[in-house]
């Protein structure tokens, strides 16, 4: 389209959203906690001034050594010198091996923030769908949610194919009490689990949450989770308000689309 008189253009998002150029940073690690064979909690301290990201935004972590890197989103809020990440395990992975032998005190370089998968503003509800280690942006995105005494309607569904897999479930259950109107449900996929919801995230999905519309739906997981849910809508015919989505695979970059 090409404006023949003057025009005002609006973009859909905040004004935060264009302040989060990207940098280059040393950061120390403070804190490695794994969780079985499943993911590991990594925690470092920035030097100097906190980056400015939006919750769901991911960065690029050199791996020390090695000349590559590691993309990961963030799981903490914006605007701290502490920043968290959940990383799955990875047997023999690049950033998986390092995170083995690697101590409080070593340094890493980051490069970002990136990525267009990030919380929108908004009134509606929200409908969170998480998958393995994808629950990470979501973490940011309720810790800031709960600082902004936000009272919208918020449903997550936190699906994984083994028992072990579930981490950081107890995180989600002090958001439930930090958040009036948060809500939150785990998947298991693995059949011979004792868990009591089994099966895929697309047979937990919320129908009334979506049939009373102008829900935001965001979604983050790997390539498999992703288009299901996509064909899940696509086939009863739901159109939500809006559709935010990552895919994620191990040892490659993240891919943010819509």
């Amino acid at each position: 389209m090409i404006p023949s008189s003057d025009c005002v253009i609006s973009v859909p998002v905040t004004a935060a959203s264009c302040k989060t150029g990207q940098q280059v940073f040393a950061a120390t690690v403070t804190r490695i906690e794994p969780h079985q064979d499943a993911a590991v909690v990594l925690e470092l301290a920035v030097d100097g001034a906190a980056p400015a990201f939006l919750p769901g935004q991911y960065i690029n972590v050199g791996v020390p050594g090695s000349g590559d890197h590691r993309s990961y989103s963030f799981s903490s809020a914006p605007g701290e010198g502490d920043l968290g990440f959940l990383i799955k395990k990875i047997p023999g992975g690049l950033m998986s091996s390092w995170l083995a032998r690697a101590k409080p005190g070593d340094r890493l370089e980051l490069t970002g923030p990136m990525g267009s998968f990030y919380l929108r503003g908004g009134e509606g509800p929200l409908l969170f769908l998480a998958g393995g280690t994808g629950l990470a942006p979501f973490l940011s995105m309720l810790e800031v949610l709960a600082r902004a005494g936000s009272q919208r309607q918020i449903h997550l569904i936190y699906g994984v194919t083994r028992d072990q897999d579930l981490v950081l479930v107890d995180e989600l259950a002090a958001y439930a009490g930090r958040l009036p109107n948060f809500t939150f449900a785990t998947v298991v996929a693995d059949e011979s689990s004792n868990h009591p919801r089994k099966g895929w995230v697309t047979q937990h999905m919320p129908g009334d949450m979506l049939a009373a519309g102008g829900v935001d739906v965001y979604l983050c997981g790997p390539p498999p989770m992703v288009d299901a849910v996509r064909g899940y809508l696509d086939e009863n015919g739901i159109r939500p308000a809006s559709f935010h989505y990552e895919k994620f695979t191990p040892n490659a970059p993240l891919k943010a689309t819509a």
